[in-house]
């Protein structure tokens, strides 16, 4: 029994694959789970179609995600911190405050894509690199101030 693949099954294929399977395993498994469907003409094209369209949305998203990336670039979050003698912090500053930063200035982010080199300890600048898309990245400036 030939099928098309929905989904990726492990020891089968991956999705969007046409693979050949016993009657039982297709007919008793795949099927029933929508895992699989029948290849024939009518859903091989169903399937290339639904491959087209996920393409040209992630390629939409890519060039969004550049966009909001030179945008982001562009701009400086200014952050103020507790600190002491020889402009140590009481702390760090995390990722989660550097999102809210963000997201006052209007740019919805997950904290998940925020990538820090090092932990923020001190007062000073840094580089921030925000992952906005896979392959897209911005480095945002950061400056930590003293809170007066």
């Amino acid at each position: 029994m030939e099928l098309i693949l929905l989904m990726d099954v492990e020891k089968v294929g991956r999705k969007g694959e046409v693979v050949r399977v016993r009657d039982g395993f297709g007919r008793n498994f795949l099927l029933p789970r929508k895992l699989a469907l029948a290849s024939t003409k009518a859903n091989q094209a169903f399937v290339q179609d639904q491959k087209t369209r996920a393409l040209a949305r992630r390629e939409n998203e890519k060039l969004e995600a550049q966009a909001t990336a030179a945008r982001l670039s562009k701009i400086k979050i200014v952050l103020e911190a507790r600190a002491g003698e020889q402009d140590k912090l009481f702390g760090s500053v995390t990722s989660d405050q550097i999102r809210e930063a963000l997201e006052h200035q209007g740019y919805r982010v997950d904290k998940k894509h925020i990538h820090l080199k090092e932990a923020i300890h001190s007062l000073g600048s840094y580089e921030v690199t925000v992952e906005l898309y896979s392959e897209v990245k911005a480095i945002v400036a950061l400056e930590v101030i003293r809170k007066s």
